[in-house]
């Protein structure tokens, strides 16, 4: 084969690769626009959407449900889970006569979870016995250091309940924010 013959096969096939490339361009051309100018405008938050775990809100006491009883630590395949908790007090112990608790279980004092190793698997979520867990909407996580990502999800439910806000599974989401 002579070489003005390779020459004229390497031409051709860039010209088809041209082609088939070209082809592609123009077919997505045509078809609407799937890029959302985020922060303006956000897209729907599928049911299914698995975000980070946040503690359950009790609507009747206002605080969590967790009992410190540490299984969500235990099946954590991650490791990324940290309970910690005291015994409540019983009636008399503090000074100002308190009635006794009604249940057994502990105070959670923190419940640190490092979001940055967290796979989200949903074991915790599905092994709490009190249904204190669940995965949250929020998907707007960003930080400068690995610190960012560790959380105490006590603290930060009793931050959002200072301030009046409600955890971020029950806000509502952009569309009912557009209605509202």
């Amino acid at each position: 084969m002579s070489e003005f013959t390779r020459y004229l096969g390497r031409i051709a096939s860039g010209a088809a690769s041209l082609v088939s490339g070209m082809e592609v361009t123009i077919r997505y051309m045509f078809k609407p626009v799937v890029t959302v100018r985020y922060p303006r405008l956000r897209l729907d938050i599928p049911e299914g959407f698995r975000g980070p775990v946040e503690l359950v809100t009790d609507p009747e006491t206002g605080d969590h449900n967790c009992s410190a009883c540490g299984t969500c630590a235990r099946v954590c395949p991650s490791g990324v889970i940290s309970v910690q908790g005291g015994k409540k007090k019983a009636a008399g112990q503090d000074g100002e006569g308190a009635k006794a608790p009604e249940d057994p279980f502990v105070i959670t004092d923190s419940f640190i979870i490092d979001f940055s190793r967290c796979s989200l698997c949903g074991l915790c979520v599905e092994s709490c016995p009190r249904k204190a867990l669940r995965f949250s909407h929020m998907y707007e996580q960003c930080g400068t250091s690995r610190q960012v990502a560790v959380v105490d999800l006590v603290a930060r439910q009793k931050a959002l309940a200072a301030v009046g806000c409600e955890p971020a599974a029950s806000r509502p989401g952009p569309q009912q924010q557009a209605a509202a």
